[in-house]
């Protein structure tokens, strides 16, 4: 009796070691080792950016990178801004970027026929060389995103915006577009 006594107390132990040494060794695995990052954010100003244009309309607002254009739509006609803000690449390297919409917020679609925004290359006049329309009606539909389009260096596009409401469209109904044009670094 006093042997199995033993025997059972010797390996109670032995588990109770062997169970110990195997807690120990998973938590020490689950622990492998840290990778560290650290970031060094500049400010510096936007070497693609929005200049002025010859329809730059009226209230608008701007800065290199950020630009509220103040458009207007009549009912039943067409209105062209022929150049309602330049993209301007003052990079030695050509670049590319993209329009990309967000949904319109503001006042009912059914307001607004639709809502063009047509990119140029001014040196050469008449090709398009990307476009972004809003559609408006029951609700807001858009292109989606446009393609990639290169501007050279010392380059100067201009986006060419249409409007048209439909004839009876609300007077002073306001609509807000958000579009983001993202530039490959």
């Amino acid at each position: 009796m006093e042997m199995k006594k033993m025997l059972s107390s010797k390996s109670m132990k032995l588990l109770t070691l062997l169970l110990t040494s195997m807690l120990i060794a998973t938590v020490s695995a689950s622990v492998y080792y840290s990778l560290s990052l650290q970031s060094t954010v500049t400010v510096g100003a936007p070497v693609v950016k929005f200049v002025t244009a010859t329809d730059y309309p009226s209230g608008s607002a701007l800065t290199d990178s950020w630009v509220r254009l103040n458009l207007k739509s009549y009912p039943n006609a067409t209105l062209t801004y022929e150049r309602a803000i330049n993209i301007s690449n003052t990079a030695a390297a050509s670049k590319t970027f993209r329009l990309t919409p967000s949904d319109p917020t503001g006042d009912p679609s059914s307001n607004w026929d639709y809502v063009k925004f047509l990119v140029y290359n001014n040196a050469i006049p008449g090709v398009l060389q990307g476009e972004l329309d809003y559609t408006g009606g029951v609700s807001w539909t858009n292109t989606g995103q446009t393609s990639l389009m290169t501007i050279g260096a010392g380059a100067e596009w201009t986006i060419k915006v249409i409007t048209k409401s439909p004839s009876g469209a609300t007077q002073s109904a306001v609509c807000n577009i958000l579009i983001s044009v993202d530039v490959t670094e």
